[in-house]
């Protein structure tokens, strides 16, 4: 009689340690279904965590290879990228831009084509003069010379199908004619310093780069950049700087974001965002139907236990509430050793990507991507399937919380 007073007057707070003292009973039935949750929550961590990486890793192609996070150029480049649409950067914006917080690099750049042979081999190719400290410090162009060493003062470095193309090796002589800025005449010799590899093929094939200030006397544009490329702490960060900039133009100055120069890669992400969310759709409904899998299991274990409890003088409201809050501590229970089981989980495979191999793997290098399938280290992406998993416990468990209401006092009979 004790016993049914207790549990008539008792508050949440007892029925909250019934609950817990109940998980312990059959510990068994227990870590199944915390296991159900936890699998459940690194299989939808990985998931997020492998997409999250493949969309940074490309932005970083994007960012790191060339363009910049943004770039500021001439009005008119957008439409015509002639060298004649290239402009003076002025002190006062260059000082500017390097005491705009969260910007770390001003990269110039001065980019136009040429046609180059050596022998009776010929290429049209693109010339970009660059600042050689600045660009290997944004794009590590140093640590992808093959062949020869990395320039400084004077030469080029050329690509490697490029190079195999024209019949070039290291100290050879690069022959290039062009039509300089203004319509002047621009012709040239100078020495291969060096041969590089990079992951977009068709730069290989194409580009030739140069000190920014011999490609200067090149064309005969002295002073003159085609673009200013600029990289930020992180894209959020640009984000945050970019109105600032813009206030530091002038009128024929246009700051161009990597997403305006790269439509096509934006529009991939977002695509691939769509499906991926359905693939997380149904992974969610597979981790849903295994979770209530388990919890039905349980409840019809416990069937005979449920009405013993009615027979004694429990209200099933109360009886209703206990499965909901034991389903609830099982939740939260799951999605934390969830949460702790997929830190280093995904930490290794942030550091150790898995490579893709085959014909996917040559058909990924062959559009300039590392044939690898990259991870991101991102909480936000954790907790977010933390989250999710939990609510669809929670939803989960009104399914025994309803159930209570119906349990029969009398042994294996249904209300």
């Amino acid at each position: 009689m004790s016993n049914q007073t207790d549990n008539k007057s008792g508050g949440t707070l007892g029925v909250m340690k019934i609950a817990w003292r109940n998980l312990w009973r059959n510990k068994r039935r227990t870590i199944i279904t915390v296991s159900s949750i936890f699998f459940g929550v690194i299989l939808s961590a990985i998931m997020g965590s492998m997409q999250e990486g493949s969309y940074q890793k490309m932005i970083e192609n994007v960012v790191k290879f060339y363009a910049g996070h943004a770039q500021i150029q001439h009005a008119k480049y957008p439409d015509q990228e002639s060298i004649n649409n290239s402009f003076v950067p002025s002190d006062s914006l260059l000082s500017r831009l390097q005491e705009t917080e969260g910007l770390e690099q001003i990269v110039p750049r001065l980019e136009s084509f040429a046609l180059a042979s050596s022998g009776n081999q010929t290429e049209g190719v693109m010339v970009m003069g660059v600042d050689p400290e600045k660009e290997d410090q944004m794009t590590d162009l140093s640590t992808k010379i093959i062949e020869g060493r990395y320039f400084s003062k004077n030469g080029t470095l050329v690509g490697r199908e490029l190079a195999k193309n024209l019949g070039l090796g290291v100290g050879d002589t690069l022959v290039m004619i062009s039509q300089g800025y203004h319509g002047v005449s621009a012709f040239g010799k100078y020495p291969v310093k060096g041969i590089f590899s990079h992951p977009n093929p068709e730069l290989n094939r194409r580009l030739v780069y140069m000190p920014l200030p011999e490609a200067q006397y090149f064309f005969q544009a002295f002073g003159n950049v085609t673009s200013l490329a600029l990289v930020a702490e992180s894209q959020k960060a640009m984000n945050e700087i970019l109105p600032e900039i813009q206030t530091m133009l002038d009128e024929d100055r246009i700051l161009r974001t990597w997403q305006e120069m790269f439509p096509a890669v934006l529009q991939q992400i977002e695509s691939d965002r769509a499906t991926a969310l359905i693939m997380k759709l149904i992974l969610y409904l597979v981790i849903g139907f295994g979770i209530l899998g388990t919890v039905v299991m349980m409840m019809a274990e416990r069937q005979h236990e449920f009405s013993v409890m009615v027979a004694v003088g429990m209200y099933r409201s109360k009886l209703a509430l206990m499965l909901l809050i034991e389903i609830v501590w099982i939740g939260i229970l799951g999605v934390i050793s969830g949460f702790l089981g997929t830190m280093p989980v995904i930490s290794w495979f942030v550091h150790n990507p898995i490579p893709i191999t085959g014909q996917a793997g040559e058909w990924m290098e062959n559009i300039g991507f590392e044939p690898y399938m990259f991870f991101a280290w991102d909480v936000g992406v954790f907790l977010q399937q933390v989250l999710v998993v939990f609510i669809l416990t929670t939803l989960i468990s009104f399914y025994p919380f309803i159930r209570a209401f119906k349990i029969s006092p009398v042994v294996g009979v249904k209300k």
